[in-house]
Parts: structure tokens; sequence; C-alpha cells
């Protein structure tokens, strides 16, 4: 049954609302551990889990994705401390700040009237006194899931949620806060002093001068997601615009990028905007395994492309001097 989610806004909440440019990689990770099973149709993440389930199979892989199943059911609650806030220190910092929880905010977010799922087992327990051993292997899987699921993404999920901060700026920049709210999505209301939105439950939040933090999400699907305590700043993350690339745009920068760097060098770095392994790259534009580890080999060496590598297999993305290549082109 869908319910309304109903944020209440003061004159002052709309000064303090902001939108983030750039991916939360927490929320990332967690949103994303809903999408490991598929939901019975197609979806925007179909690739991404094909890519990546073999590669979660594996006997150390396998045991972070159980131990974070417990926690991130695929529907109901996820405990608030594992999506703090943002922090400007990358995935390390973040894996810190969940590190240093205070054991009163996890014994609230570990208890049964917020969980329904881990409260009964050691691991819950522990978790929620605070123990060492189970915190440090939450960070472990934590740290294990992101280096295997996300990392090798993260340039695309940065990709397309940088391209919806921005929009968001633009459009409250040209239309108001107003404009920009009726714009988050179909479900979206903005009747002041209340946004309102589907919610698999009614509640509602005050935000009482303290604002919002909009949080676009590469893995945020249908419904938006916010906190649980209605005590810790509030958050509202919803679901980012997929890229909508022009054809006819992408033929004319790929026609001059090729008066630059050849046509083959020039459709490996369009290519590259999404990580790809080398076969993945050679299968895309229609090369040899040999041909296109020899092209990569170039564009690395000068610059516009870098290898990383993800467990047994490296993945090659477009650097920013790349990226800069094809914006000017």
């Amino acid at each position: 049954m869908t319910g309304t989610l109903r944020l209440h806004f003061t004159a002052e909440d709309l000064l303090r609302t902001r939108v983030l440019t750039e991916p939360d990689p927490l929320w990332e990770l967690v949103l994303s551990v809903h999408h490991l099973s598929p939901a019975g149709e197609p979806d925007r993440h179909a690739a991404w889990r094909r890519e990546v389930r073999p590669r979660l199979s594996e006997a150390e892989s396998a045991h972070a994705v159980g131990l974070l199943r417990r926690l991130i059911p695929r529907r109901g609650n996820f405990p608030d401390f594992l999506t703090p806030l943002p922090t400007s220190d990358g995935i390390d910092g973040a894996f810190d700040v969940i590190r240093s929880t205070p054991r009163s905010r996890l014994a609230l977010d570990m208890s049964p009237a917020r969980l329904r799922r881990v409260e009964a087992s050691r691991f819950g327990h522990g978790l929620a006194a605070g123990h060492t051993e189970p915190m440090t292997d939450l960070v472990g899987a934590l740290r294990r899931y992101y280096d295997t699921a996300i990392a090798p993404v993260w340039d695309e999920v940065g990709e397309i949620v940088r391209a919806d901060g921005e929009s968001r700026v633009r459009e409250l920049l040209d239309d108001g806060l107003g404009g920009m709210f009726a714009r988050l999505g179909p479900s979206f209301r903005w009747r002041w002093p209340w946004l309102e939105t589907d919610y698999p439950r009614t509640h509602e939040i005050r935000l009482g001068g303290r604002g919002v933090t909009l949080v676009p999400s590469f893995f945020c699907v249908g419904d938006p997601v916010t906190l649980i305590d209605e005590e810790l700043p509030p958050m509202l993350v919803f679901p980012a615009r997929p890229l909508r690339r022009d054809p006819a745009a992408q033929e004319r920068a790929l026609f001059h990028l090729t008066q630059v760097i050849g046509r083959t060098r020039a459709r490996i770095l369009v290519a590259l905007r999404t990580p790809r392994s080398t076969s993945e790259l050679a299968e895309t534009i229609g090369m040899s395994l040999a041909s296109a580890s020899q092209q990569v080999t170039l564009l690395r060496n000068a610059g516009f492309v870098v290898s990383r590598r993800h467990g047994q297999a490296v993945r090659h993305s477009v650097t920013r001097k790349g990226k800069a290549l094809l914006e000017s082109n």
C-alpha cells in the first residue's frame, strides 16, 4: 500500500535547502544492494547486475553480501548510521564515520522497533552493543562490497549524478525552488508549505528551520528514500535522471575528434565514458582483443585513459584529460 511522505517547510528551510552535485558513496552502496536480485522485469541496473554478480559470488565477497543483506533488506528499514552526512574525504572518510558511530546511535538504529531481521542474531546484538568485532566485520564487508561492486562503475555513477545535480541547480536559478521541486519526479507535489511524494508509508517530517539536503542517486529507483530518525539532519534521496545524449551531437563530436586522434581512438574514448574491460571494449567497438589492448595502451600513455584492477579484471575509463578532450570536441 502506498502512503505519502510530507516535508513541512518554513521560510528558513527554503534558505537552507541544498542539492548535492557529487554522488554520495554510502547512499549509492546501500541502495545498490536492493538491486542485486532482479525485480522480475528489465531495469537500468540489469547490465551492472550481470557484471558484478559473478565477482560477488567469490567466497569473501559472498560473505560480505550476506552480511549486508541482513542489514539492508530489499524492502523495509535499514540503519540510519549506514548513511551519515556526506563527507569530503571520499569513501575512506565515510567508512571512518561509520566506524566511529556512537553506541547510543547503534543501539537505537539496531533496536527491534527499527529493524526486525537482525536483532536476534549474535552479529546484531554485538553491533547494537558497540562491540569492536562486529563493527570491524561490517566495515570490512562494506569495503569489500564497494571495491567489487561500486568502484568499477563509479565514473558512470558520478557522470549521471553530477549531470542531474547541476541541472537541478540550473532549474533553481531559472524557476526558483518551487520549479525545481516540481521536476524532482512525477510523484512529487509542491504545495506550500508542503513537499509531498509517494512513499511506502505515510510519514511527515517537520524541517523546523534545518532545511533539507537533496541527494540525486544512480541506484535509487522509484520512491525517494529518507532517514528514519526525524531528529537527524533531513535528507531526501531521489532517482537521478538518466543521461540523454543527442545522437546527432555525438556524431558531430566523433567526427571532430576523429580529425585529432583518428577514428579508432576516438571511438575508444567515447566507449570508455563507461568503464569497460579490454574484452568488453573490443566487443563494443568491433575490433580484435589485441588491437583494443594496443590502442588502450597508447591512450593510457598519453594520459587520456586510466586502467584500474578490480579483483581479477582490469577496467579502463576516461581520465579528466580525456573527458576534457571529448567535451572540447
